[in-house]
């Protein structure tokens, strides 16, 4: 098989897909290669307001009305029903101690729950990215895009165009392209190929998981209640979020279905767990659940379903590469890099570089500013993997006490509503950085919140007053960005979604 186009676009998961469609839309000619088929286990599941935010951006732009529902809880269940997902009302963290059930306390200094949404209507959801990728394939071959499945490739030669060779359906294969975007993730095609190198070590986080989707998890509520917790005083159920068990070095997700499926994982520091990491997968996460009774409690009657298989085990799961685009390829940010699943910012993050890559390959297609913005968008991308790196590693140090995690993850949840109202009202657009990476003032008050942390956790144990005044500390340094009431102790740690 003998093929051309303008954009081939490797990997057909929702990055690759989605790109696939916006550039259609726009006239390109493109074609989606993958050496798997749908359906399949994928993890990377939880979406966040910024993420739903600019999906339904992107709908609306390029005109996609039939995806628009999947933006919200409620247009999902009216329009797609068939499709399984999740509702995520915000984010809900638990501090756990080895060899004790969890212990709620009045004030909730060992827990904390955000809202991201006032109801269940606009809610956020968690993709069953078996469902969701395959429908999105389905919708691209709709439109009359080329979707190869089944194609294994081998090579990547010449520039002017590219050329790619290998196998589809077990048939020799060979495609001309312009242009090349990587929507492999960690099977990073095009960084193995060109040869970049690996810059996994400027990364600060390090950590690895054991994870799988289960059916028969227990909700988490009723365990928490049993145990003395008061959720009259809760935003929203906590169970309906994005779940962190928080851990001695490290802590656990965990996302539930409608259909009953729940996908869970350990992430852990790999310094933390050492002595673990040649275990099997399945006695370290038994070991796990042991460890920590009232996780144990949830999970006693959990089975990895039938798709999923076995429980799977991962060495560091963070990755990098030297270059994220050059004049006529691109990376997506999920093969850019890997970092960690802690706060959800995975899909948000590829859903705006698959905003901007279609913007600059619509719009500036054989002009001379192509390259400019491919350049940009490789040193943005770079800009904002630092700050999302230093925001994840600075947490897991926080983990050490809880009530320096909570007020050190403010600094990441101020950031994050204050990008999300802005652009809302218009004031930062398709290529402003993610994060707000690329506000020095932003940037400095997050290294002097990582600076307080690091100092106060080289002195020892933490006093009750030496938590107060990094609390006070970090109310000050969010104060500019700070649209949602967050370090206010009179929330005990409980924050409400405000309009």
């Amino acid at each position: 098989m003998e093929l051309a186009t303008e954009i081939a676009i490797l990997g057909t998961g929702f990055g690759g897909t989605l790109t696939a469609l916006l550039l259609h839309r726009q006239g390109r000619r493109v074609v989606l290669i993958d050496r798997g088929r749908h359906p399949r286990f994928l993890i990377g599941e939880s979406s966040t307001p910024i993420a739903d935010l600019v999906w339904q951006q992107l709908c609306t732009r390029y005109q996609l009305p039939r995806l628009e529902a999947l933006a919200k809880w409620g247009p999902w269940q009216r329009e797609y029903p068939q499709l399984d997902c999740g509702l995520k009302r915000g984010f809900s963290y638990y501090r756990h101690h080895p060899d004790r059930h969890f212990e709620p306390n009045a004030d909730h200094t060992n827990e904390l729950l955000i809202a991201a949404s006032n109801h269940d209507d606009s809610a956020d959801t968690h993709w069953y990215r078996p469902d969701f990728d395959q429908f999105l394939v389905s919708e691209a071959r709709r439109e009359g895009i080329a979707v190869l499945e089944e194609t294994t490739l081998d090579a990547i030669t010449g520039r002017e165009p590219w050329r790619l060779t290998g196998r589809h359906l077990d048939e020799p294969f060979a495609l001309t392209a312009e242009f090349v975007i990587d929507a492999t993730g960690e099977g990073s095609f095009l960084p193995r190929h060109l040869a970049l190198s690996p810059q996994v070590e400027s990364l600060q986080t390090r950590s690895r998981s054991v994870y799988g989707h289960f059916t028969g998890v227990d909700l988490w509520g009723p365990e928490y209640v049993h145990r003395g917790g008061r959720t009259a005083d809760h935003p929203f159920a906590c169970d309906d979020a994005a779940l962190h068990h928080v851990i001695d070095g490290g802590w656990m997700y965990v996302l539930r279905f409608r259909s009953g499926v729940t996908s869970a994982g350990f992430l852990l520091n790999l310094e933390h767990h050492a002595d673990r990491a040649a275990w099997s997968a399945e006695a370290e996460w038994q070991w796990l659940l042991a460890r920590y009774p009232s996780i144990g409690r949830q999970f006693s009657r959990a089975e990895t379903t039938p798709l999923c298989g076995p429980l799977r085990k991962t060495g560091r799961v963070q990755r990098r590469w030297s270059r994220c685009a050059d004049r006529d390829w691109a990376l997506l940010p999920f093969t850019a890099y890997g970092l960690d699943a802690l706060h959800s910012t995975g899909n948000a993050h590829t859903l705006r570089g698959v905003e901007r890559l279609a913007d600059l390959l619509g719009t500036r297609w054989d002009h001379p500013d192509l390259a400019p913005g491919l350049a940009h968008y490789d040193t943005q991308l770079s800009r904002e993997i630092d700050v999302l790196d230093q925001v994840v590693a600075g947490c897991y140090q926080a983990f050490a006490d809880f009530r320096l995690f909570s007020s050190f993850a403010m600094l990441y949840f101020a950031g994050a509503i204050f990008s999300e109202v802005r652009r809302r009202q218009g004031k930062s657009g398709v290529h402003d950085d993610f994060l707000l990476a690329n506000e020095p003032d932003y940037r400095n008050r997050l290294d002097r919140g990582v600076a307080e942390l690091r100092q106060i956790l080289s002195t020892g144990p933490v006093t009750a007053p030496r938590a107060e005044q990094f609390r006070q500390f970090i109310e000050r340094e969010i104060a500019p960005y700070n649209m949602a009431g967050l370090c206010d102790p009179a929330r005990h740690n409980m924050y409400p979604y405000l309009d």
